[in-house]
């Protein structure tokens, strides 16, 4: 009688959540498959031909080409996604589907593997619930059919997740280990978690993150022999592989160490303004937190829009980052005192975040760069929910946790089923482009049947053109080189060169063609332009015919206009010195474009990077380039490719 009754007060006393979890465990693998399978139709719903505009994508494809046919290794961010895509390239050749079936695998592994790592060692109902806002999310799953290393990372990293579950946080609960002969047991599961650990890292350099993760879990729960064995071990593993790499490449570089000198800097593709102090550091973390985090994160949960009606980013809202970061501190605060497996979690996504805000540039704005952490952020925030209204006073509230989750639902429904409508009407890598990216592409295929087969094009995306070009061979111009302003100035008032400087602003079309041919360099003071000429027989037949415009022959004179433009950007322009990496990359065509600055938007505005550096070519050289063909009517942002007549320069 009495064990009747305790059974009838114990299922009385049982909380919702209690019911769920029940529910979920008693049908897991059900549950699991279903999610699966809907993970696998909604990839296959979104699944898009076409390369992205962002050209990373199209780079891994690139770099994974060179290191099959060249056996270069890929220096371009981590190398280990390049290698696995050189693998598909060695099987079905340079197949942009059989990447794209690559991703889909990857995301369908991360799905499963993050089902094994968390199932009987978190709560079910925040498992299910962050697999379900992850099965049908299409800014999540967009990357299933794109070659963009973020489903492979996120594979990686659940692989870590399992990993570090297993052989630590289990063990350390249940006091087993590998039951192994030989080695000490110990030894073998730091170096397990150091290998896989050395394999996120080489996918992503922010995969660093997660060997501070791993530190501050054994810091937490002051475990110093696992914190000591770990740091060694992944430290052997390191230095392993760096050996390896300078044995058969020769190359000693640490992975990142180029671009992440270049993000120290104010400005990634601007060194000339000096590096970032900690207030602007400071800055950039609160800035990057707003964009990613209210704007990009809202949005891939469904709950705001990316883009206003007019094709502009919909503007930040500090108050929803602060609610965010409050709500994944109360998580972590819980899951420390709750849930290892949790709060482990919870420090490799505040850590993702946290390296990714203060490194990444305020400019990028892109929110592929929070997708790994995705899931995690979910589990994460859900967590916080969860343990709230597990209180003794707030559990006759649990139904709310399920409030969020269905509005999300709904909004990330509305979304997956419009980006669906969208993708079904993709038949083949040019449909939907916009003008100006549908004439780079079809130039940079023209190219392919039509220029020799030793042609060598510079142009703005090498990478795409790469593969719209068939594996032709471009060379990329992603910036305009600039010398030294103060060094060309102190030359020219120490030597008494016999330079006169000619402003740009004022100038008709008339002048401007009179006095090409004969600037050895473009002078840049803020926003005003000046040509350097050394001819001055020249510039007084010029300055007659053409009523005496601004001519200024010394340094003396010029110092006023100097002074005035204290403080602000300054540079100088030399045709010749941008030749010379052309030169040095056989470069012997040019292709131009309109690639939007803003792609919703038609305004004008592009990347003109190239025809930056070809207009200052041309003001010493106007004959260097000769137009063969022009993609596109002149008012609907055509592309163009040039020859290089090399000849010109020799005269």
């Amino acid at each position: 009688m009495k064990t009747e009754k305790k059974k009838q007060y114990q299922q009385e006393s049982r909380t919702l959540f209690d019911k769920c979890d029940s529910f979920f465990a008693r049908y897991e693998w059900i549950w699991f498959w279903i999610l699966f399978g809907i993970t696998l139709i909604t990839c296959i719903l979104l699944y898009d031909p076409r390369v992205s505009a962002g050209g990373d994508d199209s780079t891994y494809i690139l770099i994974a080409h060179d290191f099959l046919k060249d056996f270069k290794f890929p220096t371009y961010q981590g190398p280990l996604y390049p290698m696995m895509l050189s693998v598909i390239d060695a099987i079905f050749g340079m197949s942009v589907k059989a990447f794209k079936i690559f991703s889909l695998l990857s995301m369908l592994a991360c799905m499963y593997m993050l089902f094994i790592a968390f199932r009987k060692r978190i709560p079910y109902v925040l498992l299910f619930i962050t697999l379900a806002l992850t099965s049908f999310n299409s800014h999540v799953l967009y990357f299933a059919s794109q070659t963009y290393s973020e489903t492979f990372y996120m594979f990686m990293q659940s692989l870590f997740l399992f990993v570090f579950f297993r052989f630590f946080i289990i063990r350390e609960e249940n006091d087993k280990g590998m039951n192994v002969k030989g080695m000490n047991p110990l030894v073998k599961r730091h170096l397990l978690l150091a290998v896989v650990l050395l394999g996120v890292i080489l996918t992503r350099s922010v995969g660093y993150s997660l060997f501070l993760a791993v530190a501050g879990y054994f810091i937490f729960y002051r475990q110093w022999k696992n914190l000591a064995w770990s740091a060694a071990c992944i430290l052997v593993c390191f230095a392993a592989y760096q050996m390896l790499k300078y044995l058969v490449w020769g190359d000693v570089s640490l992975q990142a160490s180029g671009q992440g000198s270049g993000l120290l800097n104010k400005d990634f593709y601007k060194p000339e303004l000096g590096r970032e102090d900690l207030a602007g550091f400071i800055e950039r973390f609160w800035t990057n937190s707003n964009q990613y985090l209210s704007r990009f994160f809202m949005a891939m949960l469904g709950l705001r829009e990316t883009f206003t009606p007019k094709g502009y980013y919909v503007e930040t809202k500090p108050v929803i980052t602060v609610l965010v970061y409050l709500l994944g501190l109360s998580g972590l605060w819980f899951s420390f005192k709750q849930n290892k497996y949790l709060f482990f979690s919870g420090i490799v996504t505040a850590i993702f975040l946290t390296v990714s805000f203060v490194v990444l540039q305020t400019s990028w704005n892109q929110y592929r760069l929070i997708v790994p952490a995705y899931p995690l952020m979910i589990l994460l925030l859900f967590s916080a929910i969860y343990y709230i209204l597990s209180l003794p006073k707030l559990r006759s509230f649990q139904f709310l946790l399920f409030v969020p989750a269905v509005v999300i639902f709904s909004g990330m429904l509305s979304d997956t089923s419009e980006a669906s409508a969208k993708a079904g009407k993709l038949k083949d890598e040019y449909s939907g482009l916009t003008p100006d990216w549908l004439h780079y592409a079809q130039a940079s295929n023209w190219s392919a049947g039509h220029l020799p087969k030793d042609a060598v094009i510079a142009c703005r995306k090498p990478s795409i053109s790469f593969i719209y070009g068939k594996g032709k061979k471009f060379y990329g111009i992603y910036s305009v080189s600039s010398g030294n302003f103060d060094a060309f100035y102190e030359r020219w008032n120490a030597d008494s060169l016999s330079f006169s400087v000619v402003p740009l602003e004022g100038m008709n079309d008339q002048m401007y063609r009179a006095i090409l041919g004969r600037c050895e360099a473009r002078l840049l003071l803020d926003d005003k332009a000046y040509f350097v000429v050394s001819d001055r027989a020249f510039l007084q037949q010029w300055s007659t015919y053409y009523e005496n415009p601004n001519v200024i022959s010394s340094p003396r004179d010029f110092e006023p206009v100097v002074k005035q433009a204290a403080g602000l950007q300054k540079a100088v322009y030399y045709p010749d010195s941008l030749l010379v990496p052309l030169q040095r990359a056989h470069v012997t065509h040019l292709l131009t474009a309109n690639l939007r600055l803003n792609p919703n938007i038609k305004n004008g505005k592009i990347i003109n990077t190239v025809e930056r550096v070809a207009s200052v070519i041309q003001e010493k050289y106007p004959a260097i380039f000769t137009r063969l063909v022009q993609i596109g009517e002149p008012d609907d942002e055509p592309a163009e490719i040039y020859q290089i007549n090399w000849d010109v320069t020799l005269k």
